[in-house]
């Protein structure tokens, strides 16, 4: 392992576990707030009082002792009526309140997974011409719309097991997993794009203090490792992603670490899978069902001394992220709020700018259109040793293209 800082610096040594291993849950990370209100506590708000008797007159008449009670028991069956009436009338206003908070949040969800401020670039190598800011874009003759029902959101797979702060430049983690995904739910389409960990990019340089020192050409796995292993290793690591792909809008970022693996796949029930690959008890064209320390291990795992080690396991993430995807989505249609309690049990794991408005408007949308039609991609290129002993993935500018035009945007 190289020093950190070093291009091609790795966390290698976290490929090797013991049975010791245990899921440590940070206490200042904390769940999304949920509103404890119930039924059952307006209801005990209300004090239901006894009506008040008259005193009873002494008379041997019966008649007018029958004309009382009927009078008693008539004020009676009044007064419960009124405590009916303000029982239901609570129920109707805890069901407008619910529903209204839940509307909001949909809401604001969707206006912060969406953005007007677009300004997309295009390859200098190729015949790309762009118009509006990237909002038309012509190439090779033909004219290119920028389709704005789609939002983007990162998901990083950090090789860490904490998101601990870093006492040396370079040292907060890399992203061993790279996932953008590019939601369109006018159109019920789910587009996944797997970037190599080895990605050749620009990666800016920060200090262990914060300070920016400079811009070097390296893996994009090392963008997180430039950071404070929370909110800017993420920033940096959107950043790198964002010059590969000719700074397209990405609003939303969702960071796990390693422990993260294990917690949210047994919370789903565990994941199915059909291992693309051999390697270790994984056989090539066998079906898993991956629970516990096999979920990380069938995501982590490679031969570190070949140079398509990393394609081969990106083939693996894809068949893991299908196999989780459908998971969730099922849940999510029989119940759209398992959506924010599978958000609020990943929080101890997870570094996220996605918050419970953006979730429950995602959740509506699967929840009102079905599963979204799914594509698996991976960034086009060739991977190679470089000079440094390191594997190094050159992108295919050609074929990239190409397929970032059909992802977000629509021919005219």
């Amino acid at each position: 392992m190289s020093k950190p800082g070093e291009r091609g610096f790795t966390w290698d040594s976290e490929d090797t576990y013991s049975n010791s291993d245990k899921i440590m849950v940070a206490e200042e990370k904390t769940e999304v707030a949920r509103d404890e209100l119930t039924v059952k506590d307006d209801v005990e708000d209300y004090v239901f009082l006894n009506p008040r008797r008259k005193r009873r007159r002494h008379s041997g008449s019966k008649s007018s002792s029958g004309h009382h009670s009927h009078h008693h028991k008539k004020k009676k069956k009044k007064t419960w009526k009124k405590v009916l009436i303000s029982i239901v009338c609570v129920l109707l206003a805890l069901v407008l309140i619910t529903t209204g908070t839940a509307l909001l949040l949909i809401l604001k969800g969707q206006g912060e997974l969406y953005t007007d401020d677009v300004q997309i670039s295009a390859p200098e190598s190729l015949d790309a011409v762009v118009q509006e800011g990237g909002d038309y874009i012509v190439y090779n003759g033909q004219t290119y719309k920028y389709n704005k029902d789609v939002t983007s959101l990162l998901f990083i797979g950090v090789d860490k097991r904490d998101f601990d702060i870093p006492t040396a430049e370079g040292a907060a983690g890399q992203a061993d997993v790279i996932v953008l995904m590019a939601l369109d739910f006018k159109a019920n389409k789910l587009s996944m794009i797997n970037i190599p960990r080895d990605t050749m990019t620009d990666v800016a340089i920060y200090s262990a203090s914060g300070y920016y020192t400079g811009m070097q050409k390296q893996q994009i796995c090392l963008s997180y490792a430039y950071g404070d292993g929370r909110e800017s290793s993420c920033a940096n690591t959107v950043a790198s992603v964002k010059r590969v792909f000719y700074n397209i809008p990405i609003n939303t970022y969702y960071a796990l670490d390693l422990d993260g693996v294990m917690a949210i796949n047994d919370s789903v029930g565990g994941v199915d899978v059909v291992s693309p690959e051999t390697i270790e008890k994984f056989k090539q064209g066998e079906s898993y069902h991956l629970m516990g320390k096999d979920a990380e291990r069938f995501i982590k795992a490679r031969v570190h001394d070949r140079p398509d080690a990393n394609e081969l396991r990106n083939k693996r993430h894809q068949a893991y992220a299908n196999g989780f995807f459908d998971k969730v989505v099922g849940k999510v249609k029989d119940r759209p709020t398992y959506a924010v309690d599978l958000y609020n049990e990943s929080a101890p794991y997870s570094c996220t700018n996605l918050d419970a408005a953006k979730v429950l408007y995602m959740a509506k949308e699967v929840a009102l259109n079905g599963a979204p039609n799914k594509q698996m991609y991976s960034v086009p290129g060739e991977s190679k040793i470089g000079a440094s002993g390191y594997a190094e993935y050159t992108v295919n500018e050609k074929e990239f293209y190409e397929q970032f035009l059909s992802v977000f945007y629509t021919k005219m």
